[in-house]
């Protein structure tokens, strides 16, 4: 049985991105936990959906940090962000959406930051000629995100193997979907 907070949340992200009505006796089920538990570790659904946040944003200033460090060639710095793909799916799923994460300033800021950083990443990989000029890194930046998404939920239903979404994120990305 789960009792660690942080085995709690990463069972409750992808039952929240699946189910966002789910309630806490649903993530308990669902992440094999009492309902006891999941509340004594976080007391309110408020409190778990700000303590995912915080987890995601962190997993993504991890990410970002991995990908910024160093003076690698800027195709190694996308290969290692779309590597990394996981807590950006989980940022656009989750942080992006939720109604109990957007009334928290600080979580929007964080949000923000995040979105800031990855455009400058892509700026520089449009600038290095891996991507598009012609397309804003805003919008570059959000089709990563979705991609992210896309590519998260396709492994959560079994459509896709796990180490198969960076390749499918990296060939979008970079070619298209054109044949």
């Amino acid at each position: 049985m789960r009792t660690d907070a942080a085995e709690v949340l990463e069972a409750a992200i992808p039952i929240l991105a699946k189910d966002r009505a789910a309630s806490m006796q649903t993530l308990a089920a669902r992440a094999g936990i009492s309902r006891a538990t999941l509340v004594r570790l976080f007391p309110t659904r408020q409190h778990l959906v700000r303590a995912m946040a915080e987890k995601i944003l962190d997993d993504c200033d991890g990410a970002l940090a991995r990908a910024e460090a160093g003076d690698a060639p800027v195709r190694q710095v996308l290969a290692a962000l779309v590597a990394d793909y996981l807590p950006f799916a989980r940022l656009w799923n989750l942080v992006y959406v939720e109604p109990d994460v957007l009334g928290v300033p600080e979580a929007s800021e964080r949000a923000e930051e995040v979105f800031t950083r990855t455009v400058r990443l892509i700026t520089r990989a449009q600038d290095a000629g891996l991507l598009r000029k012609d397309m804003p890194a805003t919008w570059l930046t959000s089709t990563f995100c979705g991609l992210a998404e896309t590519a998260w939920e396709l492994t959560l239903e079994g459509h896709m193997g796990p180490r198969q979404a960076p390749d499918f994120i990296t060939s979008i990305l970079l070619h298209g979907a054109s044949a």
